[in-house]
């Protein structure tokens, strides 16, 4: 691969990150296909899909979660020297996804009835905000493995 030789900041390589966000949206593509083929038509609609479906903040803050916690049990039981900083820095990115980040959501992201808003391109503005602030998320706990496995 053409990008093998770059460094990502933080000493991991580009490809692995590059591999993350690859399997990553492969991953929500699936989701999105079994979700269309599970489903009955919506009336008016050739399939029974809606903008929500689009929303995978959720999968992916808690894939950083059990990402970062299987990277610390095995560097521990490794004996592997972790990266504190990075450590740190995604463990509160993971806390702030699961706590404050989905309280900020509901205050402006969704109206009444639970529907989140239209907004921006494609009116899925809020669903593209939310899944990048948790694509991040994922990213600094892969940023992690990345530093410890090298």
């Amino acid at each position: 691969m053409a990008t093998s030789g770059f460094k990502a900041r933080g000493g991991g390589t580009l490809r692995e990150l590059l591999i993350t966000v690859a399997i990553t949206l492969a991953t929500a593509v699936l989701q999105i296909i079994l979700k269309g083929i599970s489903r009955t038509e919506l009336p008016g609609k050739k399939h029974g899909l809606t903008r929500e479906d689009g929303l995978f903040w959720t999968d992916w803050t808690i894939a950083a979660g059990l990402a970062l916690a299987t990277t610390l049990v095995v560097a521990s039981s490794k004996k592997l020297p972790l990266p504190v900083t990075q450590v740190a820095f995604c463990l509160v990115a993971i806390v702030l996804g699961c706590s404050a980040f989905p309280f900020l959501l509901r205050l402006v992201a969704y109206e009444s009835g639970a529907k989140i808003k239209e907004w921006g391109w494609l009116k899925m503005g809020w669903i593209f905000i939310a899944n990048g602030v948790a694509g991040m998320i994922l990213l600094s706990a892969v940023v992690v493995g990345v530093k410890v496995y090298g």
